[in-house]
């Protein structure tokens, strides 16, 4: 269960100041309000 591993708030900062990884060549990913929404309400529904 992801969201007892990973606290869902910590997410929803980490969506909103924008998702970096180590490899160069990758962009860096930024998600509206909208999107962190959406995203994390599917996590949610991954508990049931």
């Amino acid at each position: 269960m992801l969201h007892l591993r990973y606290p869902i708030e910590d997410l929803e900062e980490a969506l909103a100041e924008g998702i970096s990884t180590g490899h160069p060549d990758m962009p860096e990913f930024v998600a509206d309000p909208q999107q962190i929404g959406a995203i994390v309400a599917y996590i949610r529904t991954l508990d049931r």
